[in-house]
């Protein structure tokens, strides 16, 4: 995991041979994971949209509650593959939470979105990923796509659901 905290401790030392040892992994991945970012960006409007119109026959009640809520699903979905594009990036997890996802499942929540909603749309999300990347790609993107389905979807049951 490269994080600015890990470089932050080398402000006044050199690094350790352990902390040298996890640079010299992480650098010799760097390429597989940019290649696997710019095959994500390549991607990315077909995954998000085989994954609404999948949502749209599971959800078929949404537009109901939002209006808007396929354009906004779109831009959501978007904004969370970059994330996670740029967290699979620097290998840092805690990255996505705090930059991203802890921000949007408040949104979610106050959506009325269900934990089963959630669940079904970024699993599919993930679904149309693995589909249209190449298998080495999805494996550096797996962790966060998952992670981010298990994020959102631990949300309590909204007295009023809108989906």
């Amino acid at each position: 995991m490269l994080t600015v905290m890990t470089l932050n401790t080398l402000r006044d030392r050199y690094p350790t041979a352990e902390e040298r040892d996890r640079l010299t992994a992480y650098a010799g991945g760097v390429r597989s994971r940019l290649a696997a970012v710019q095959e994500l960006e390549s991607v990315e409007r077909v995954v998000i949209e085989v994954t609404l119109e999948r949502i749209r026959e599971l959800y078929p009640n949404f537009t109901r509650y939002h209006a808007v809520g396929w354009e906004k699903g779109y831009r959501d979905m978007q904004l969370l593959l970059q994330y996670m594009a740029k967290a699979m990036l620097v290998d840092d997890v805690r990255l996505l939470d705090d930059q991203v996802l802890t921000w949007v499942r408040t949104i979610f929540k106050s959506l009325n979105f269900t934990p089963k909603f959630l669940r079904d749309s970024y699993t599919l999300l993930r679904d149309a990923v693995r589909v249209a990347v190449k298998p080495r790609s999805f494996a550096l993107l797996e962790p966060y796509l998952t992670h981010t389905i298990q994020y959102l979807s631990d949300i309590p049951e909204p007295v009023r659901p809108e989906v």
